[in-house]
């Protein structure tokens, strides 16, 4: 008898590589995931992030000065 490794990991198994900064979520290899000002993102959280960042410079059209 022989052993057969298995060619793909079993991911229910995985074991997390990190953390999102803002929600916990557990980030696994190869997961996308973004690095901003020291900060480690998920997917989910970017967005509402970068447009919470964003916020002070918002402004309407007819407001803004050109």
């Amino acid at each position: 008898m022989r052993t057969v490794r298995k060619r793909n990991a079993d991911r229910q198994r995985a074991v997390p590589r990190g953390e999102c900064a803002l929600c916990g979520g557990e980030l696994y290899a190869g997961s996308a995931c973004w690095r901003v000002w020291g900060r480690t993102l998920c997917e989910e959280c970017l967005i509402p992030w970068l447009l919470a960042e964003l916020e002070p410079y918002r402004t309407r059209w007819e407001e803004a000065e050109l």
